[in-house]
């Protein structure tokens, strides 16, 4: 036991004297299981920057140091308020991201729902033929065929009133939003 004593002291005198070989050989391997433990495994690398940041805080501090326990003592207690630390930085980032995913959301709902109004109220606008031919083939999908068995018309006039009825929509509505519904997704 008294060898081990001898080799503290002549650490904590070494890490005075501003060496930090002795302390990392003695100290650093069961500073960074610690910090391990504490922080978790899947947070390793985080664990050695915050066993750096306690040596770095302790070597600032390193005269004032009067025996080898009030060393470790303030070695784990750093390592423990910086893993605490970093804990709560990543709690505030969790909910700062949470948040801006909620109001990304809302904006996008809000988008969607001004971009169905305006789908809306086009197709509303065309003229009754249109509008019926238009409903029957984008809407509930129905094949000219049976558009033009169900209105009793040729298949010709289903497709020349479903093209002016898109010609409609397309001046009426902006480029991209036409686009996106008309051309995206045929």
């Amino acid at each position: 036991m008294k060898v081990s004593e001898d080799i503290d002291v002549q650490m904590l005198n070494e890490f005075k004297q501003g060496r930090l070989e002795m302390l990392y050989r003695r100290l650093y391997p069961a500073l960074l299981l610690y910090a391990v433990r504490y922080a978790g495994e899947q947070n390793g690398f985080l664990a050695e920057d915050c066993v750096q940041n306690a040596v770095f805080n302790a070597w600032k501090r390193r005269l004032q140091f009067e025996s080898v326990e009030s060393l470790k003592s303030f070695l784990y207690i750093s390592i423990k308020n910086e893993i605490v630390s970093l804990h709560r930085k990543a709690k505030a980032s969790e909910r700062y991201l949470s948040q801006l995913e909620d109001e990304v959301f809302f904006q996008n709902s809000v988008i969607d729902q001004e971009t169905q109004l305006l789908l809306y109220y086009a197709i509303r606008s065309l003229p009754e033929r249109e509008r019926q031919i238009f409903e029957l083939s984008c809407i509930e999908g129905l094949k000219i065929t049976d558009i033009a068995e169900q209105l009793n018309v040729s298949e010709s006039t289903v497709k020349k009133t479903k093209a002016k009825a898109l010609d409609i929509l397309r001046e009426k509505l902006p480029r991209e939003l036409f686009l996106f519904f008309f051309v995206l997704k045929s």
